[in-house]
């Protein structure tokens, strides 16, 4: 009689944790979902994380609220998700800042990925090298022979040296062999109007803004960075066909939530972040400000952001580049 009374109570607790789970996933999410976003308003990963917002909203009923926390090359957000309660209720938007923090190593008040559960890929967009007319260089090869001829006479507008913009160019740099000369700009705004202006004669930019300075007849679009052509400037060759088959780099968005975050929690954010990328109102929005959607499944994006993270490793081995701040 003992052990009758003994496996029910075992079978009762076995039907208890079965139903937990299901149970939490009628219900997630039970209030408001907030999505921090490291960088200042008005940036492509605000213009992503509210687009998302709002398809979250209307899929959950919940409120979805973006909060901008710019500062600390990403690391205050970051920080701040990683500290949050792990209930699914808030997320990250991180970018390929997230992967660099982490490849510089110390110094970070987190784990750049057991402080995380990863839910969902968002984008990946190239970066397209452009120059100033007044280099007088039509192709990658062309404004490599005048770097040649003319040491340190050409100069490059990066975003500070935990930026792809600059780790990119710097690693471009000791492959081509080419002395052209650093300057650090706070944003990229400043960055293109001088560059517009002749004041520094070579720039990456986003892809899609690139091709358009470039139709106008204002900048010269030299090579973009992706495996393969950017599909808003197929006239662009890759770096790779311009005589760099090594040189690939990608920009990306993330959805993160804090470490210990119900799987099924997850799960649920992921089918809603891939279906809210499937919608043309969210895709529009995204290549308005030049990304192009790829979703994927968080383990997929947990090995994407492994990769990305040896990937800069290597560049910065490479480059001997130092982290702003630290």
């Amino acid at each position: 009689m003992r052990r009758t009374f003994v496996r029910v109570l075992v079978a009762a607790f076995a039907g208890v944790a079965v139903g937990l789970p299901q149970a939490f996933a009628q219900t997630f999410p039970t209030k408001p979902i907030r999505i921090l976003v490291p960088f200042p308003p008005g940036g492509g990963t605000d213009v992503a994380a509210r687009a998302l917002g709002e398809h979250l909203q209307k899929e959950f009923g919940q409120p979805a609220v973006v909060e901008n926390r710019p500062g600390g090359n990403s690391i205050i957000a970051t920080d701040a998700v990683a500290k949050a309660a792990p209930d699914g209720h808030t997320l990250l938007l991180t970018t390929d800042f997230h992967s660099i923090n982490a490849a510089f190593g110390a110094g970070l008040p987190y784990d750049s990925l057991k402080d995380f559960a990863f839910v969902a890929r968002v984008s990946t967009s190239p970066l397209m090298l452009v120059a100033h007319p007044s280099t007088n260089a039509k192709t990658l090869g062309e404004l490599v022979a005048a770097a040649k001829a003319n040491p340190g006479r050409l100069s490059f507008a990066s975003l500070g040296t935990s930026s792809p913009h600059y780790l990119g160019f710097e690693w471009f740099k000791r492959m081509a062999g080419a002395n052209i000369l650093d300057v650090p700009y706070k944003g990229g705004g400043p960055a293109l109007a001088d560059l517009l202006g002749a004041q520094v004669n070579l720039m990456f930019i986003v892809a899609a803004n690139g091709i358009r300075q470039a139709r106008a007849g204002k900048l010269v679009a030299l090579a973009v960075t992706g495996p393969g052509r950017a599909a808003v400037a197929p006239e662009v060759p890759t770096f790779a066909e311009s005589g760099y088959p090594e040189f690939v780099l990608l920009n990306w968005y993330g959805i993160l939530a804090p470490a210990g975050t119900p799987r099924d929690a997850v799960a649920k954010l992921n089918a809603a972040v891939v279906a809210a990328l499937a919608t043309p109102v969210v895709a529009e929005r995204l290549a308005g400000v030049g990304v192009d959607p790829a979703p994927s499944t968080p383990d997929a994006l947990e090995d994407w952001i492994k990769l990305d993270i040896e990937r800069y490793r290597r560049i910065i081995a490479l480059t001997g580049a130092k982290p702003e701040g630290r």
